[in-house]
């Protein structure tokens, strides 16, 4: 059994009784990847673990990363259960879990996602209406204008410099919004800038998500 487990959208404090069970049960527990806060719950409670931080450098591609990923996991569960551990909850924008779901015997356990630590941050209310976009499978068109807009992954320069241009076909450039990092946590930070400056020189990260305000 592959008993995937959702890390979080921050630190230790927003993890359920379930999820600490599970990664203190002792089976081997492999993570997507090691850039979370979370980790330093594991270490703190002496728990390996095998993230595959290595396997992004040796591909050009996420599909070619993903790949190796499932490929692995589905491998080393033919061993014994294990424990698969993502980023936020493991419904919420993770391919490889649906991968899993649907090729291998896997249970999902638990997880908070980023999306509600972002309602609580931001102060909105998503039954306003709300779309949820992948910056790294974006489609400007698709934009509802009228409703709240929260784009996920936007971790590096490179993301942001697209994310920007294909944002600028809808929104004047001074629009305002706003760079959200590591929401629930302790480390949250938010910060407001103009459309056209959403490239330039802020710490970007893989807890980084950009909200887009409805036009009134």
């Amino acid at each position: 059994m592959i008993y995937i487990v959702g890390l979080g959208a921050g630190d230790e404090k927003q993890l359920t009784l379930g999820v600490v069970d599970q990664l203190k049960s002792g089976l081997p527990i492999y993570l997507r990847t090691k850039e979370h806060l979370m980790i330093q719950f594991l270490e703190k409670n002496n728990i390996s673990y095998v993230a595959f931080d290595n396997v992004y450098e040796r591909h050009d591609t996420f599909s070619g990363v993903y790949e190796e990923i499932i490929a692995t996991i589905k491998d080393q569960s033919e061993n014994g259960d294990l424990i698969y551990g993502v980023p936020g909850h493991p419904c919420v924008a993770e391919y490889t879990v649906k991968r899993l779901l649907t090729e291998c015997e896997a249970v999902i356990v638990g997880g908070q996602s980023f999306l509600d630590p972002m309602f609580a941050e931001l102060a909105i209310d998503p039954i306003e209406g709300m779309q949820v976009m992948d910056a790294l499978d974006f489609n400007y068109k698709n934009i509802v204008k009228k409703q709240h807009l929260i784009i996920s992954q936007v971790f590096d320069q490179i993301v942001a410099s697209n994310l920007k241009l294909d944002l600028m076909e809808i929104y004047q450039a001074e629009y305002e919004v706003c760079i959200v990092r590591a929401a629930g946590s302790e480390l949250a930070a938010l910060r407001w800038v103009k459309l056209f400056e959403l490239d330039h020189q802020f710490e970007l990260n893989n807890l980084t998500s950009v909200y887009v305000p409805p036009v009134k």
